[in-house]
């Protein structure tokens, strides 16, 4: 039995996670989650395992106290669901290492390059990637759309549209592209990296709400597939993540790169590339069937709907 610590467990990803565990894999994971509200605000608690209320990752004391979960509760594997946690809990972290937890996070160096944007565009550009170019605020040009995001950040939190020529305030921590020039078209590609296999699947995001996609369209994009296999083969990236995409200057440019499972990786999941149900085989060292990365081609949409859960 593997001893499994799911941190951030409240998000949406946490609950598709724990439901899969649970349905496919009981016999092989004990999963342990981890959130900052209490148990009864977790929908994945309503799955069952034990279940830690921990500070706040910007506390002081957050780490320490994960470290001391960790060795108390026996765990093999750490799994990070935040990006500010891929840094923390990197799989080469060094506290890992003295407790021997395995994380699912990528290596400290690839979280550097990948998840900060500012690092990711300079090493993406180097390789002759394409990105959509920084732009210094004096360097934008009058009338043209920009954006702003965080240099690190998820769910579109910051994003905003800036127009050059008109009074513009820098937010700290903040980057500025060029705004894509294709249209409002973006695509998620989930990936799976592991077992001697790269599979890609792109599904457009048709409405996103907070950051989310809650109807997507799935796709087959060549280019971006093409994309990963050269991204993968430039960093070591984790076993399974997904990146986000849009068309600039004639190109599908990379625009985000999430290095751990998604928010709506759910939605491949529906559609036939089951990618947490091949996250969770790996993880426990079982082989993963190519007809479970292999989405049905008989769907045209998948919708996200409400679901009540009752926590006791």
């Amino acid at each position: 039995m593997l001893n499994v610590m799911l941190l951030s467990a409240g998000v949406t990803t946490g609950w598709h996670l724990a439901q899969v565990a649970q349905q496919q894999f009981s016999g092989d994971i004990c999963l342990h989650l981890c959130d900052t509200n209490p148990r009864e605000l977790v929908p994945a608690a309503a799955l069952g395992g034990p279940f830690h209320r921990v500070l706040p990752l910007a506390d002081p004391g957050y780490q320490q106290q994960i470290l001391t979960l960790l060795k108390e509760n026996h765990i093999d594997v750490i799994v990070p669901l935040i990006d500010q946690d891929l840094f923390t809990w990197a799989a080469d972290a060094p506290e890992l290492a003295a407790l021997g937890v395995r994380s699912t996070a990528p290596l400290r160096q690839t979280a550097q390059l990948l998840t900060d944007k500012k690092a990711m565009a300079a090493f993406l550009q180097a390789h002759g990637l394409p990105t959509p170019p920084l732009v210094a605020p004096e360097q934008m040009e009058p009338g043209r759309a920009y954006i702003e995001k965080r240099e690190v950040g998820c769910g579109s939190v910051g994003l905003r549209t800036v127009i050059g020529g008109e009074d513009y305030t820098p937010h700290p921590g903040s980057i500025l592209q060029e705004k894509c020039d294709g249209g409002d078209t973006e695509i998620t590609a989930e990936v799976f990296n592991a077992q001697g296999k790269l599979r890609v699947f792109c599904r457009e995001r048709v409405v996103t709400k907070s950051g989310v996609c809650t109807k997507m369209r799935p796709l087959h994009i060549p280019e971006i597939e093409d994309y990963i296999c050269t991204l993968t083969g430039l960093l070591p990236c984790p076993a399974t993540f997904c990146a986000q995409f849009m068309q600039h200057c004639g190109r599908w440019n990379l625009i985000d790169c999430n290095l751990r499972i998604g928010a709506g990786t759910a939605m491949a999941s529906a559609a036939g590339f089951q990618l947490v149900r091949a996250f969770w085989a790996n993880l426990c060292g079982q082989p993963v069937p190519d007809e479970w990365l292999q989405a049905d081609p008989t769907v045209k949409t998948v919708l996200r709907v409400y679901q009540e859960v009752v926590v006791r």
